[in-house]
């Protein structure tokens, strides 16, 4: 395919016109006039001025694309703007085209079509100097139709006009037909339709394919000399392969991977020192824990030991008491013996005076004594009768008012039986009053005494009455039950006792739950608890914790619903995947009957979470994770589980739920609401779960008032009940009225006596008198030992007393100690108070006096000293390593050492460490292994897939574009000795061993299976190479590295190469050894050579048609006349190229004869205040068609004349 004509409209300074193209072309004219920037506008078409394809003025060295000694870099805008010098002729906002209009050859079957590539442009004044800036670019490809410049430049009324760029596919379209413009916006679509077009496809080449024949096509354009075969070789003749980017890429991810490495350890330092952290904190808890049941323990012990002082000083009181008692009873008896002695004495006194009535005397005033003392005797037991009877009328009176206002009916219905109340209303019509003078009674004067005779018969009365009520309160056989109604009301009594304690326990229990959710810990259910505690106490290392701790719900709407679901795996527990056959053994051993913990088999579920994919709208959605293994294990378990509207979408939906609570799964529905008290899952759960268990505490406690209240009611009843005792106060009177009698008859009989006589005995009195000495001596030493023995009594007292005192302060302390081990559950929710309280009591009733626990709470306090101090340093050091959102507060310091303040502190930092922990270990470190393990993987196949399969591959191909040129060589004979041109190479000794490497790295093939470049087995040296490069990819000095990289990963550079030239039947010479590169000897090769890689690059082996056309900038210059003109005849009659070449007008004339068509380019200065733009010149344009008979006679004649002219001046000198 040749290109027939160029339309060049706003294209650098050259005029809006079209080029016609022959076979042979030439662009001349003078420096700066123009030319090259025409073969720039044909060079940008045929590459797209794609990066790294094109090189704008190539014959200036201006290949580099960059401004060099304050020149300006040429740009796709600068060349639309028009810019000369820094000053540009169109300085507006500009459309440019420039168009191609190709034709078939002889022998092609390619269509006619035409390639456009239009640009807009403006120039950036903000920036200094100013910039021509692109707005856009656009391609076009016309197949079957070829454009004129009237396609470009219009005339309207106003004149001519440019069609503007985002018009012309449309305006193409309405002229030429919508299908008949392929309109592309992307370079690299356009460059493969293009050479698609070219070689006559329908469709488009590969992109490796256009881009190589454009860049081959840019590079022939670009004139280089040849300064060494090697480098022309591997710079011009191979293709350069950018991999760059595979190198950055593969790098960035080495560093990566490095540096996770390095956060990788310093996280498992971290963790390290966390663990270490939480041991201390343990300690510190686990000691401050056993000083406060120690310290317990030792007031309870010295409480008991004060108990056995104070139990054995009572029994020495008692003892002492009884000794009293004995010797006072014994001091009684003497004083009966001394009174015996006595009245034997007045006997013998009377019968020796001779007066026989005194002992009828003495007999009747011994009557009338006991007589008064009975008498005296029966007026308290009168009085208490009496206080007896209204407080029986009091109680039957309150009884009555307390079962009408709270009925005891359903627990006792005795109560309220017609005879009872009968029995009840008769206490109280007889009246609150016996009718006795207790004031007479008092004053022990026994005139009047008979009254009471007149009283017997109402007192007879109104004790039947009041014993009949006791009777019907006390006697069993009254009732149906064969229970009497006391003790049925204290049935009654204990059963509201039970219910008040079971409510006291509730209330405690939910307050206590409630002091969790404050302070962020979750009540777990009993069986859960259990477990966890076996597995810490019996295999620590475990770490057991529980699934519902690491779930946040992030939408309220879904929690009840996706809490009630889950149901009891919620508390599933977590364990180290090591210990989880240890876990499950512990629970399964566990004593006290079947226990229904779980525990998550951690590796198993992140396998299959990892292949699993969360069906739309699932609850996963609606959660968030603090821990890996639960996030992977409620994906895998409830990840199918579906958020739908209502229950019609419900009963459609395999696992499903609603916002209400209902739930699908195994084909059934079902209601999954829960209380908000049994939320669980983050912080919005608690404070629901503490909203709703304070709404249960309340109502508990307003049970809890209630049943109390109906237990005071009860226990009222029942006292009042106890209050009512049977009278005796008839019987009472009897017997006073039968003393009253006897006093007087014995008083009338002793008025009566007559003791005139009495006879005396002297000799008995005598021994009587020495007995009676004898007593009273007795009675003396007995007084006296009575006397030491409550001197000893009251100083046991006063011991008693100074006991009981201590007592109570170490009841205080004790109370004060128990007080404090049960906060510790308040505050650390794993201590149970109520076994250590136990095992604490056990403790001290067994050591009692024997021993003390000082020692134990001195050793805990030291120990507590020693490990608050590690774990301040190894916060310390925590907060010194990690981010400032990942530091621990430690504020132990605003408070007492080591109280509950300081110790409620330490749990909140276990808390702290505890969280952190599981952030670093179950997220962060399982997240970092992850993403490690990611990038393993791909850098193992950026570098191995990508980068070592692309060098290796690069290197191969490489020797294939060779071996393919010497095939396409073999045809090609340059010169009358028929010379033939071939590539040799050979390898270069340090490439050869990366070769070596790359090799064998893609020879492995369980590389990329499972395994990485770090783990495979590699020969020791392919090793050194891959540290070699490796520490190339970690090199601090990225630049000095990604040079080295950019060298190794040059495939050109791993072989020695060389040109031969082989003339007809001789030896080949290799060119590297031949001639100095001067006049052309190498410059010749070169030209076959790159013709040759022309041809290849444009397929000319595959099809009939092909692209024809090359352009040559600044063209033979290193060449004579003679085999410059080879070399055009080579390329255009043997390879049948259409040659476009670039060549000042000083130059050009020996060429003339072969060119067919010639563009001269002038540029010229305007007329005196004409402006083209900013510009003081113009470009004039002339376009030849050249007779190349007639040029080629002329220059013969010419040749002619100018010999003859030269053996004339040479003759002349001669003669």
């Amino acid at each position: 395919m040749y290109c027939k004509r160029g339309v060049f409209v706003n294209w650098g300074n050259i005029p809006q016109q079209e080029f016609e193209f022959g076979p042979i072309n030439l662009f001349s004219g003078g420096n700066g006039s123009g030319k090259t920037t025409a073969a720039d506008g044909l060079q940008s078409l045929m590459t797209a001025a794609h990066e790294n394809l094109f090189n704008f003025n190539p014959g200036q060295d201006e290949t580099t694309q960059r401004g060099r000694g304050g020149k300006q870099v040429r740009t796709l805008a600068s060349y639309i703007l028009g810019c000369d010098d820094g000053s540009y002729s169109r300085p507006r906002p500009t459309d440019g085209y420039v168009a191609g209009i190709f034709h078939p050859t002889q022998g092609e079957t390619g269509e006619v079509f035409t390639a456009v590539m239009g640009v807009r442009a403006r120039l950036d004044t903000a920036s200094s100097p100013r910039q021509a800036r692109q707005d856009d670019i656009l391609f076009l490809i016309i197949p079957g139709h070829a454009l004129s410049l009237a396609h470009f430049v219009r005339n309207d009324e106003s004149g001519k006009y440019v069609v503007p760029l985002n018009e012309i596919a449309a305006t193409l379209k309405n002229e030429l037909g919508k299908n008949a413009v392929e309109v592309y916006d992307k370079k690299g679509p356009y460059l493969r339709r293009l050479y698609g077009v070219l070689r006559g496809q329908k469709g488009a080449v590969s992109d490796r394919e256009a881009k190589h024949a454009a860049r081959t096509f840019s590079n022939f354009m670009a004139y280089k000399p040849v300064k060494s075969i090697n480098d022309f070789v591997a710079r011009e003749v191979l293709e350069t392969k950018d991999l760059s980017e595979d190198i950055r890429q593969v790098s960035e991810l080495m560093k990566t991977i490095h540096s996770m490495e390095e956060d990788t350890r310093k996280i498992m330092d971290a963790i390290g020192n966390l663990d270490g952290a939480q041991t201390q904190a343990n300690c510190y808890v686990q000691n401050w824990s056993d000083k406060c049941v120690a310290e317990y323990t030792e007031f309870t012990r010295q409480l008991f030991a004060k108990q056995d002082d104070y139990l054995n000083q009572k029994n020495r009181q008692r003892s002492t008491q009884e000794a009293i008692t004995e010797a006072e009873q014994q001091q009684e008896r003497l004083r009966d013996k001394k009174q015996s002695l006595h009245d034997r004495l007045i006997d013998l006194k009377a019968q020796r005076q001779g007066i026989d009535a005194l002992k009828d005397k003495d007999q009747l005033e011994q009557d009338v004594e006991t007589c008064k003392t009975r008498l005296v005797q029966e007026v308290a037991p009168l009085l208490k009768q009496d206080q007896q009877f209204e407080s029986n009328v009091d109680a039957a009176r309150q009884l009555q008012k307390k079962l009408g206002e709270h009925s005891l009916g359903l627990d006792v219905p005795a109560l309220e039986q017609p005879e009872f109340r009968k029995v009840t209303r008769k206490v109280l019509e007889a009246g609150e009053s016996t009718g006795l003078d207790t004031q007479a009674l008092l004053t022990k004067d026994w005139v009047g005494l008979e009254l009471l005779e007149t009283k017997l018969d109402g007192m007879q009365q109104l004790q039947t009455q009041h014993n009949e009520f006791v009777d019907s309160l006390y006697n069993p056989e009254r009732t149906r039950e064969n229970l009497s109604l006391r003790d049925q009301v204290f049935a009654a009594l204990n059963k509201r006792r039970e219910q008040l304690a079971r409510f006291e326990q509730q209330v405690q229990a939910k307050e206590q739950e409630i002091r969790h959710l404050q302070n962020r810990h979750v009540s777990y259910p009993a069986h859960v608890q259990a477990a966890i505690s076996a597995i810490k106490s019996q295999c620590p290392q475990a770490r057991p914790s529980v699934l519902c701790d690491f779930i946040e719900v992030t939408d309220p709407l879904w929690q009840m619903a996706i809490e009630g679901y889950m149901g009891g795996a919620r508390f599933a527990i977590i364990v180290e995947p090591e210990f989880e056959a240890d876990a499950i053994r512990i629970v399964r051993n566990m004593k006290g009957g079947r226990n229904n913990a779980r525990v998550i088999q951690g590796n198993k579920v992140k396998h299959d979470a990892q292949r699993f994919s969360p069906a739309k709208n699932s609850i996963i959605d609606v959660m968030t994770f603090d821990h890996k293994v639960v996030e992977y294990y409620v994906r895998a378990s409830y990840g199918s589980v579906q958020r739908v509207s209502d229950e019609g979408a419900l009963r459609q939906t395999s696992r499903g739920i609603t916002a209400n609570g209902l739930g699908s799964g195994g084909y059934s529905m079902f209601r999954c609401d829960i209380s908000d008290a049994d939320l669980v899952f983050g912080h919005g759960a608690r404070e629901r779960a503490t909203q709703a268990k304070q709404e249960q505490l309340l109502q508990l406690q307003e049970q809890r008032f209630k049943v109390n209240d109906d237990m005071h009611h009860c226990q009222r009843i029942y006292d009042l009940i106890g209050a009512v005792k049977p009278l005796e106060c008839a019987d009472i009177i009897r017997n006073m009225l039968e003393m009253y009698r006897k006093l007087s008859r014995a008083e009338t009989q002793l008025d009566s006596l007559d003791l005139s006589d009495f006879t005396e005995l002297e000799g008995k009195l005598d021994v009587l008198n020495g007995e009676y000495l004898a007593l009273e001596d007795e009675a003396k030493a007995l007084t006296e030992s009575i006397g030491a023995m409550k001197n000893d009594l009251e100083r046991t007292a006063r011991v008693i007393d100074k006991f009981a005192s201590e007592q109570e302060q170490l009841q205080t302390l004790q109370e004060a100690g128990e007080q404090t081990v049960e906060q510790i559950a308040d505050i650390w929710n794993a201590f149970n108070a109520e076994e250590a309280l136990k095992a604490a009591d056990d403790k001290a009733r067994a050591a009692k006096g024997e021993f003390n626990f000082q020692a134990d709470v001195a050793q805990y306090q030291q120990a507590m000293e020693v490990s608050e101090r590690a774990l301040y340093q190894s916060i310390l050091h925590h907060n010194q390593i990690s981010n400032t959102h990942d530091a621990i507060m430690y504020l132990t310091d605003v408070h007492e050492r080591h109280d509950a303040d300081f110790f409620k502190g330490i749990v909140n930092v276990l808390g702290q460490i505890g969280s952190m922990h599981n952030a670093l270990k179950n997220n962060v470190l399982v997240g970092k292994h992850e993403k490690l393990s990611g990038l393993k993987e791909s850098f193992n196949t950026a570098f191995v897939t990508n980068l070592c399969h692309s060098i290796y591959q690069s290197i191969n191909d490489g020797k294939r574009l060779l071996e393919d040129l010497n095939k396409e060589l073999e045809h090609h004979r340059f010169g009358a000795d028929r010379e033939r041109f071939y590539f040799g190479w050979d390898w270069v000794p340090e490439f050869h061993d990366y070769y070596r490497f790359f090799k064998e790295v893609i020879s492995m093939p369980d590389l990329g299976d499972g395994r990485t470049l770090f783990e495979s087995d590699l020969s020791q040296q392919s090793c050194d190479v891959r540290d070699r490069m490796m520490g190339m990819l970690l090199d601090k000095d990225e630049q000095v590295a990604l040079r080295e990289l950019k060298r190794i990963s040059d495939y050109r550079n791993y072989r020695f190469y060389e040109i031969y030239k082989e003339p007809l039947n001789k030896e080949p010479i290799a060119l590297s050894t031949y001639g100095t590169g001067s006049g052309g000897q190498l410059e010749t090769p070169a030209y076959i050579i790159r013709s040759a890689a022309v041809t290849s690059a444009f397929r000319y082996n595959e099809g009939d048609t092909h692209c024809r056309m090359v352009l040559v900038d600044e063209a033979f210059s290193k060449m004579d006349e003679t085999r410059s003109r080879e070399v055009i005849n080579y390329l255009t009659e043997t390879l049948g190229l259409q040659l476009i070449f670039i060549m000042p007008t000083s130059k050009s004339g020996p060429f003339m004869d072969l060119i067919s068509n010639q563009v001269v380019f002038s540029k010229c200065p305007m007329p005196a205040g004409d402006k083209i733009g900013e510009l003081n010149t113009r470009v004039l344009v002339d376009r030849k068609i050249c007779n190349q008979e007639r040029i080629k006679a002329l220059w013969a004649n010419h040749r002619k004349t100018i010999r003859q002219q030269a053996m004339l001046d040479f003759m002349e000198e001669i003669v």
